[in-house]
């Protein structure tokens, strides 16, 4: 053999020293698997013990139906198939059944009628944004623990979400169109008012001209 160290070869048999790297990566190696049976051992839950489930991410406002949603408050899934105003729906569930849904979390401006003789400013705005953004689409309704699942007309409370995710009440709130709804203890309020907030600082939708409106006050008549 050879002496590939440097020069020709000689012809005379060298001795051949043996590696030690192979002997300290099976060492270490013997090393991690004993470490490893010892850490199996310490967090394996013992016996009759239930492993613990991993907790849940925190949303800021609801998107989908949480381990909190009540039993007696069902995620429904339907199509929109009437915008009456810009918080008030009718949805089309996959049985048949038509619900109207009062969406949670905000008030539109209400337009004349039987019972109002002038519409609030900025009504129409408002419809024709629910209109748009919900009319005909697939949407998951998401109860609120927080509230009952219908009110005193029998609508149901709910979130209205879309496909994407899109709460319907994050948009409302944040392009103007609409404003929070104080008469109802809801979990995510605190949310819907910065929201509401953030449209008044930036004059969008009733805030802005023309209808001025002021946050606390009785909306204005339309214009």
């Amino acid at each position: 053999m050879g002496d590939h160290g440097g020069g020709p070869g000689t012809g005379a048999h060298r001795a051949v020293r043996r590696d030690p790297a192979p002997l300290r990566l099976a060492a270490a190696g013997l090393v991690l698997l004993g470490l490893g049976v010892a850490i199996g051992l310490l967090v394996a839950p013992r016996s009759g013990e239930t492993p613990a489930a991993p907790t849940a991410a925190v949303v800021a406002t609801p998107t989908t139906a949480g381990p909190t949603s009540p039993a007696s408050h069902p995620t429904l899934l339907g199509e929109v198939v009437r915008v009456d105003s810009g918080d008030e729906v009718v949805v089309r569930t996959g049985d048949g059944t038509e619900h109207v849904v009062a969406i949670l979390g905000i008030t539109a401006p209400r337009v004349a009628g039987p019972q109002r003789a002038t519409g609030e400013c900025g009504a129409a705005e408002a419809l024709r944004f629910a209109d748009r953004t919900l009319g005909g689409q697939t949407v998951t309704l998401v109860p609120d623990p927080s509230v009952p699942e219908t009110d005193d007309a029998g609508r149901r409370l709910a979130y209205v979400v879309l496909g994407t995710q899109l709460n319907f009440t994050d948009a409302a709130l944040l392009t103007g169109v609409v404003t929070t709804d104080t008469s109802r203890a809801l979990r995510y309020a605190p949310v819907f008012d910065r929201e509401r907030q953030e449209a008044v600082d930036g004059d969008r939708g009733m805030w802005g001209a023309p209808c001025r409106a002021v946050p606390g006050r009785a909306l204005p008549v339309g214009r």
